[in-house]
Formats: C-alpha cells, structure tokens, sequence
C-alpha cells in the first residue's frame, strides 16, 4: 500500500494531543523552563522605534562628527535606518564616546546586524569595564551570535558582582550544536565564583546534560545542587523535568506535589503540577488550574491551558470564553484563535469561524488554520476566492509557500478538480524544484488520474535524491502494481522500503498484495495478516478479504470485509473488491457464509486463483 495522504490508513496522528499541548505548551525543552531568561530574553532589550530621538551626550565634537550624528539623527526619525546605521557607528569608533556607541549598538540590533552589535557593545565595555549595562549588551549580543561560550564570561561577571544567576543561567538556552555542548561544559567547569555561588554551577550543568539527553547525569547534578537548595525552585523543575522525560511521570508528579506544600504560593510549581496532572488526572488538573485562575485571572497562560481541557470536557461556552481572554496575549493570540475559530465552525458560525482562522498568521497551528479556512471560503463563496486566499499567503509568508501549494492541491482535489490540483503541484515545483513534499504530493494526484509515467518519475526523483527513501519506495511499488504489471520490480522495491521499516503497517500491506499478485498466497497471507493486526485499516482488510477468497474462506473475507465497512461505509476499496468478485455484505445474509451459489463461489475460487497465476507468470 503506497503512503497516501488521503487515505485513512496514512492520515497524521494530530499534533496537538490534549496532554502533550497542555504539558509542554510554552515551554522549550521540557514540561516548565528552569530558567526564567529564554533565548528571547537573551538579546537587547531595548526595542528601537522611529520616534524615538537618539540620546547623544551633551559634549564638544568634531564639526564632521557632529554633521555625521545629525545626518544620522533624521535618518532614524524618518526610519532610514541604512543611512543612520553606518554613520552611527563611524562616530562611535572615532569618537569612542559611550552614548554614540549605546546608539550604534541598537540600531544595530535593530537591523540584525549581529557582528556590529557585538563591536559596539565591546567598545561600550572598553569605556565602561564595571558598567553591568555594558557587560549585559556584550553577553546578549554574543547570544544573538549563537555564541554561548564567548557569552559565558559576561554572564559569570555579572553573576558574580551583581548577583545575577539568571544571566548566568540564561547562557544554557543559546542555542548549541550537539557538539559543543561539551565545550560549553567544560566552560562551565573552569568558572570562578565565590563559594556560597558555587552551588549554581551545578544547576547549569545540570540543564545542559538534559539538553543533550544525558539525563542520569542531569539528575545527578540537580540533586546536588538540590541538597544545597533544597527549596530552589529552579532545581525542583529541573528534576521533574528529568523524570518526565524518563517516563517517571508519577515521581515527577509527587516532587512537585511535596514541593507545593512548602510553598503553596508558588506560581511555577502549582503550573507545573497542573501540567502534569493532565496527563495523570484531569479533573485534578482542571482544580489546580482553576486555583491558579483564581488567584489571577489575568493569567493568560492559565487561561489558554485551563480553556484547553475544559474544551475536552466539553464546556465549550467557557473555553470560548478563556480563549478570548488568552487571546490578548501576543504569544497565545495565534492558538487562542484557532480554537476560537474550531469551536465556532463546529457550532454553524461559519463567518466567525472564518474571521478566527484569518488571525492565525503564525504558530504550530497556522497551516491547519488556514487549511480550515479555506474549505470554508470554498463552501460558502466559492474555490477561486479560497485560491486567491492561499495565494496571497504565498506571497506574505513565502516561508510556508511550499505546504499552501499543498492545501490548494488539497482544495482542488476536494472539489473534484484533480486536473487544477495537478497544475498547481506542478507551479510549485517550478518554484521549489525537486522539493521531496511537492514531488510527493504530485505523484500521488497523478497516480489517481491514472498518470503512472508521470508519478513514477517523481517517485523515482524522490529516490534519487535518498536511496534509503522507505516511503518512496513503498509508494513507486505499490503504485507499479495498480497500474503496470511489473510485479517483480514492484516487489524489489517493496521489499527494499521493508526491509528499511519492517514495522509500517503500509508497507507490510504492500509487501502481502505485490506477494498475491505473483500468485504467492500463503506468503501473502501472513503479510496482510499482520499488516491488519497493527492496524485494522479498511484498505487492508480489502486486500486481506481478497486474498482469503482466493483461498477458499470467503466467510473470513466476508468478515474481514464487513468490520473494515463497520469503520468507512462504503469504503471504496472493500466496494470496488466485492463488486469485483460478485459478492456484497446483503447477499452473504441471504446466502449464508457465501455471497453466492455454491457452484458460483467455486466458479469466483477458481477463477481468481487462475487470474492469480496468470499474474505471476506473465513477465
């Protein structure tokens, strides 16, 4: 069985499992952030805009000097920043001032021209070497570099003389290749700090060997760190992190539970255990939620995620009422939308569904946004102004251009225009050539408008780009077999995506029906056996079915046949199948286990028993 997008059997498991949004939701790298300072925090925080004046000291300059910082004080006025920028920074390596080099710095920042920031907030630490605002912009500008360890030396200064654990801590979330993160440990290590801050060094360490998946190591370090801390909230989050990632949830769950009973106003930790009761207890976690929306009910975070399971539970008025709130928040506004517009779709508001969906311009949930919202625009105005839609998001997030040329496909196809859904692959591709999604996609359309020669040159594009290409593979041989009678090069290739992943259910599906075509029935009867058993899918139960009537049991295929109905009525292939051997689900009631004659299902036996031989024997 070739892994189709449509078809039931390779429809994507939702991304937004219940318990995994509510545990991990807002989080980086486990169920709550031990430290505070994220890799956004991390960078300047100064945010320039237009109608801010540059704040020049009042001091004698250069004539040219003086012209270069007007010239370049208008041009920020105005937001032409390109003109301000390098006269800006001209001045500040002439003139060496600090308040020219703070300036350049944030305009700097502001175009993301990362290696200038870094140069003037150095020339701001050379004026200023105990100005914490200096040693802040150099550490912040090297992790806007990606430079954890070229940061790490300002954050311990400003650990150690302005008590700053944070900025320490903070250095942990730059981004680091796997790599380096025993550089950055090693780093860590050759640290000097004053005992009573030594303690801190394990909690860093402690979040690095969680980041790189030493998670005995990471464990070990919090619970040194908590044997000196033993109320830090930082070191408990750490640990429980550490177990929910080992699967320990319960343990997890009752540290934080203890932990909540010395300090039952700590916001972290009650969230945390909430997040965790999500997966343990729900209508424990509903009450901790609650508890936590009392106490501030401008909570955004608390709304969304309480919203979230009260929604599972069916109070849909209140979650909508929660996620309106959330939706105030600029993190949240793009999720609180979406099912904001989910909840209006499923109550017959489609105009409000749609004003919803329209919101979501970002997010893990844009493009199941505006996959919804298209099909709506498609069913009450009609395709072209769902096409125009999607095209104008081509054009504004050019980013995700690849997966809309997916959606319209999907939209064509839906409204039975496969032709158009065709063309539009195919401009994608002219776009994003050789793109793997897109020649994917475009197989699969044209395989169902009976175009082999075109699918079976973007499948084989696909394996020429990875040989090792499991889905190509399955999907080249199961598609040979629909449409060719190359039966054994069909099986060399299903056998190849078999042997690279003996456990999708897809694949042992193919492996049993390429086997029945070459007339091998035993052998495929023990593929499609156990394909079923993984997942009793109607599209295999077709082929099961058949492969049990050519053998003679067309009660087990009759069956096999209704159970897989029972899941998709009228699914077509079990239809198609039964058509095809003269029997249906109605006849084996008034027949008995047959959906024929006697005589006529030893006809059917014989014959497809013959056509299979025919089969195998025909290259």
């Amino acid at each position: 069985m070739k892994n189709n997008s449509n078809s039931l059997l390779h429809s994507p498991i939702p991304a937004s499992i219940l318990a995994s949004l509510l545990v991990l939701s807002g989080c980086a790298s486990g169920p709550e952030n031990v430290v505070s300072l994220s890799r956004e925090t991390a960078q300047p925080q100064t945010t320039l805009t237009a109608e801010e004046p540059a704040d020049l000291p009042v001091k004698p300059f250069a004539t040219e000097s003086l012209y270069d910082l007007l010239v370049a004080d208008v041009a920020l006025t105005r937001n032409q920043f390109d003109i301000a920028l390098p006269k800006y920074l001209r001045q500040a390596r002439e003139t060496r001032d600090s308040g020219v080099i703070e300036m350049a710095g944030r305009v700097a920042n502001y175009m993301g021209d990362h290696k200038s920031t870094l140069e003037m907030a150095h020339l701001w630490l050379e004026n200023e070497p105990q100005n914490p605002d200096a040693r802040e912009a150099v550490m912040q500008a090297y992790a806007k570099l990606d430079d954890a360890i070229g940061a790490l030396e300002h954050a311990s200064w400003l650990y150690q003389h302005q008590d700053d654990s944070e900025a320490f801590l903070a250095v942990t979330s730059i981004p680091t290749k796997r790599a380096q993160v025993f550089e950055l440990l090693n780093a860590y290590s050759q640290v000097e700090l004053s005992k009573d801050k030594q303690p801190t060094l394990l909690l860093a360490t402690g979040i690095l060997f969680r980041d790189s998946d030493q998670l005995a190591k990471s464990e070990q370090a919090a619970r040194q760190f908590l044997a000196t801390e033993p109320d830090d909230q930082r070191g408990l989050l750490l640990l429980a992190q550490v177990m929910h990632q080992q699967d320990r949830i319960e343990e997890a769950t009752l540290l934080i539970a203890d932990a909540l009973e010395r300090q039952p106003q700590n916001r972290k930790l009650r969230l945390q255990y909430a997040r965790f009761l999500t997966i343990t207890d729900r209508s424990l976690a509903v009450t901790q939620f609650e508890i936590l929306h009392l106490k501030d009910s401008g909570d955004q975070e608390v709304n969304f995620l309480l919203a979230l399971l009260l929604l599972n539970e069916g109070n849909v008025q209140r979650a909508n009422l929660l996620f309106t709130q959330a939706s105030s928040s600029p993190s949240l506004r793009a999720d609180a939308q979406y099912h904001l517009g989910s909840i209006a779709e499923k109550s017959g508001q489609p105009a409000v569904a749609i004003q919803h969906y329209s919101q979501v311009r970002f997010g893990r949930n844009y493009l199941a946004a505006a996959a919804r919202l298209t099909v709506l625009l498609a069913q009450y105005n009609n395709v072209d102004t769902a096409r125009r839609y999607l095209q104008r998001l081509r054009s504004e997030q050019p980013e995700q251009a690849v997966a809309l040329f997916q959606i319209e496909s999907n939209l064509l196809i839906s409204a039975k225009q496969p032709d158009k859904a065709l063309l539009i692959l195919t401009d994608g591709l002219d776009a994003f050539p050789n793109d793997s999604q897109l020649l994917y996609a475009r197989s699969m359309v044209a395989e169902q408008q009976d175009n082999f020669a075109l699918a079976e040159q973007d499948l084989r594009a696909l394996i020429a780009q990875d040989i090792n290409n499991a889905v190509a593979l399955n999907a080249l041989g199961y598609t040979m077999i629909l449409h060719t009678d190359r039966w054994e090069e069909a099986y060399t290739l299903i056998k190849r995506a078999y042997l690279l992943n003996p456990g999708d259910p897809a694949t042992i599906d193919s492996m049993g029906w390429v086997l029945f075509q070459m007339g091998k029935l035993d052998e495929a009867l023990s593929y499609l056996e156990k394909a079923h058993d993984i997942l009793p899918d109607p599209e295999i139960a077709a082929h099961l079915g058949e492969v049990y009537w050519a053998m003679g049991n067309q009660e087990l295929a009759l069956d096999i046949w209704q159970l897989g109905l029972q899941q998709v009525p009228d699914h077509p292939a079990i239809i198609q199948t039964m058509q095809r051997l003269g029997t249906s689900i109605d006849q084996s009631a008034d027949n008995g286990a047959l959906g024929s004659s006697g005589e006529e299902s030893s006809a059917q036996e014989k014959s497809a028993a013959e056509t299979s031989t025919a089969k195998s024997t025909k290259e």
